[in-house]
């Protein structure tokens, strides 16, 4: 894990307490028709992405496919302040139906009583929106309950009624079914004039459910950027694929995806920025062929080979009637793990398009292996200066589909143990987890500049079966 456990109370090294992590659709699913969570007043787990945050309040985890069931509300005001929208977390808590005064016909599953934060990383795609129809989110009908907690969308609505005192207001699509939008994050009316009959092209938003009988399941705009009035080029959506069964040192092929481009918007270029880890993965060029790029763009790629442009330009346009793919990128992951390729910023013409979904992709350890990989910030380089504040990333890890003991410990030129960074059971979805070292003992005491060796060692806790290997490192000295 990258090793911060985000406490309640302080912000302290990962000591690793967690076991098998469960997902928001093992939380949410369920074919009861009261809708309750199988795991209900339970102690668990969950492993997810953070959609949306309300500091202060509540934030929303998602699993990264989307889909039905695959979203969860999560009530805890501490732990709030301590996330942002692509945080991947461990969240340890109670699941619980909330039903306010018990009055309600069904009840809001969520977390609360959050005792552990988990951050394994930042900065990570978000789950894709779910794109529905008013009919699927019928404010009284359980038919709603398998949306709770998830990033939804629809397109071209009508506003069917005025915004009322809570700030709720009803919208429907060509199903003339109505569905409920809620400011729940922020004040509506304040940053639109809602009129009935208007059309909006987009309304997207977490789910919720308050079951009094002005309100039901209902889906809240995150921000101004989630509610789009007109059909136009700055509406445009694009998203990167994601490769949930890449393989190491072999090829992925991921597909920049957009929205329609309908010729009377007159686009005839756009340039996608791009970036990687270059470490981690390798940009190995691009693919035309079923794409709305008819011929070579011009290609730019950084020094390090981080970050990558590409500019493409025809003069009779860019045109789809429907959701398209642009272009095909193509990357090589070097090492294991959950390999993020983000969008950096694109562009239709001088327009920039501000709604994107960044690509991943998902490299399992697929053999019981000891792994092991360490690195410093910005480099794939083993020697660092703890005196200097300078930190040591350890990856480690095994096949999935076990539970797995870890151990990381640390010895100096003579054998001596200095330091234990980890030991702890752990899962993941890819078999790979991470800590950081600080180039400090056991008893938090610097150590001297020299030559040190990171041992991992890996057991199977089913079969005892154990795997290792060891990698140096190099504590350097400051130049004087």
């Amino acid at each position: 894990m990258k090793g911060i456990v985000l406490s309640i109370l302080a912000l302290t090294l990962a000591v690793g307490i967690m076991a098998n992590p469960l997902t928001c659709y093992d939380i949410q699913f369920t074919d009861n028709p009261n809708g309750r969570s199988p795991y209900e007043n339970q102690i668990v787990d969950v492993r997810a992405i953070v959609t949306a945050v309300k500091p202060n309040n509540f934030y929303y985890l998602g699993d990264p496919e989307g889909g039905s069931w695959s979203g969860l509300y999560v009530y805890h005001r501490d732990s709030s302040n301590l996330l942002t929208v692509g945080d991947d977390v461990i969240i340890t808590g109670k699941v619980i139906e909330f039903n306010y005064q018990n009055q309600w016909t069904y009840t809001l599953t969520q977390m609360t009583d959050i005792s552990n934060v988990e951050l394994l990383s930042s900065g990570n795609p978000l789950p894709p929106p779910a794109v529905l129809s008013t009919a699927e989110l019928p404010r009284n009908n359980v038919i709603s309950e398998q949306w709770e907690g998830v990033f939804v969308a629809f397109y071209n609505v009508q506003i069917k009624s005025a915004v009322d005192s809570f700030g709720q207001f009803n919208i429907a699509d060509n199903s003339n079914v109505q569905a409920m939008v809620d400011d729940g994050f922020f004040s509506i009316p304040s940053q639109y004039q809602i009129n009935v009959n208007d059309n909006w092209y987009l309304i997207r938003g977490m789910v919720d459910y308050w079951g009094t009988s002005s309100a039901g399941w209902k889906i809240n705009p995150r921000d101004r950027d989630d509610m789009v009035k007109e059909d136009n080029v700055a509406s445009s959506v694009i998203r990167i694929s994601a490769d949930s069964e890449a393989k190491i040192n072999q090829i992925s092929t991921l597909e920049v995806q957009t929205t329609k481009l309908l010729s009377a918007w007159g686009v005839r270029e756009y340039t996608l920025n791009v970036r990687i880890d270059s470490g981690r993965v390798i940009y190995q060029g691009y693919q035309t062929e079923g794409t709305l790029t008819g011929s070579a763009p011009t290609v730019t790629v950084s020094a390090n080979g981080n970050d990558i442009m590409i500019h493409y330009a025809v003069q009779e346009g860019i045109v789809s009637e429907t959701d398209a793919v642009l272009i095909k990128l193509v990357f090589e992951p070097t090492t294991y793990g959950d390999i993020p390729i983000t969008i950096t910023s694109f562009m239709y013409e001088d327009i920039a398009i501000n709604t994107l979904y960044s690509g991943r992709l998902l490299v399992k350890v697929d053999e019981n292996i000891a792994y092991l990989s360490i690195s410093t910030t910005g480099s794939g380089k083993n020697v660092f200066n703890p005196s200097m504040n300078e930190v040591l990333k350890i990856d480690y890890g095994t096949k999935t589909g076990f539970l797995a003991r870890a151990i990381i410990r640390i010895y100096d030129a003579q054998g001596r143990l200095v330091a234990t960074p980890v030991h702890q059971n752990f899962a993941s979805a890819t078999g790979i987890m991470n800590t950081t070292w600080n180039g400090r003992d056991s008893n938090m005491k610097l150590l001297e500049p020299g030559v040190y060796y990171c041992h991992a060692e890996i057991s199977n806790r089913e079969t005892s079966k154990r795997y290792s290997t060891v990698q140096p490192i190099v504590i350097k000295s400051r130049l004087k």
